[in-house]
């Protein structure tokens, strides 16, 4: 959230992808007061247990209110008209998108021109100690094919960044108990496929020294659609002629 203070942007609607439980709503409302939030995810349980029993998603959408809608929708194929978003936002969504390019592709497209965009994801040195111990991770992506990414698909000036976040855990179990909770919840995030052996469990305990560290890699790519963008058949490509 600390990054949108560097966007400087008055959207009249927004699309949270991946607004999961709406831990990110009133940060949005707050900082958007005015804007109509569209809060999508891939989970309708979720959702429903959210929505509210007296208004129904139609009535939201004819009814002039600043209350959310709620979406549910997959991120990779967004049910939004093209050119009618002003802000996306998606907070810690990409470890659960199989096709990032693909995603990013959509955002570009439901943006209006002059619309921003805002995601956060896991980085490549995210859980680098399990895998040093021969566990298997999820292929997190480099910050800066991020970058490439938004670049190919038309974004301008995309700027991401990176923060680590390192966590000390004095039980080796608690540590793996939770790595497989996210494993339950993102299967793409995590795959700790091995099942340990008691032998197993007290070689990594000899390995992983206390306290046990996991490292979190966490990247913010912001960029804008500031002007339309010809798709054109592999092999061809824009001639500009200027006077």
């Amino acid at each position: 959230m600390s990054r949108l203070d560097y966007i400087k942007l008055d959207p009249a609607r927004i699309v949270d992808c991946g607004s999961g439980r709406g831990i990110d709503r009133d940060l949005l409302a707050k900082k958007f007061p005015e804007a109509q939030l569209i809060e999508l995810d891939l989970a309708l349980e979720t959702l429903k247990l959210r929505q509210e029993p007296t208004q129904g998603i139609l009535s939201k959408l004819f009814k002039k209110s600043t209350a959310p809608i709620l979406l549910c929708a997959d991120a990779n194929h967004l049910p939004l008209a093209n050119a009618s978003i002003d802000f996306a936002y998606a907070n810690l969504l990409l470890p659960y998108i199989s096709d990032i390019p693909a995603f990013i592709r959509e955002l570009r497209r439901v943006l209006n021109i002059g619309g921003a965009f805002c995601v956060s994801g896991l980085g490549v040195d995210s859980f680098k100690e399990l895998r040093v111990l021969g566990l298997s991770s999820y292929r997190f992506p480099d910050m800066h094919d991020i970058g490439d990414m938004c670049i190919d698909a038309g974004f301008s000036n995309p700027v991401v960044d990176t923060e680590y976040i390192t966590l000390d855990y004095e039980d080796l179990a608690m540590l793996l108990d939770e790595v497989k909770l996210v494993a339950h919840g993102a299967a793409n995030a995590v795959s700790l496929r091995q099942k340990l052996t008691k032998s197993q469990a007290i070689a990594l305990r000899k390995l992983y020294k206390l306290p046990h560290k996991l490292t979190l890699e966490i990247f913010v790519a912001h960029g804008w659609k500031d002007q339309s963008r010809i798709d054109l058949p592999a092999g061809h490509s824009i001639i500009n002629f200027k006077k």
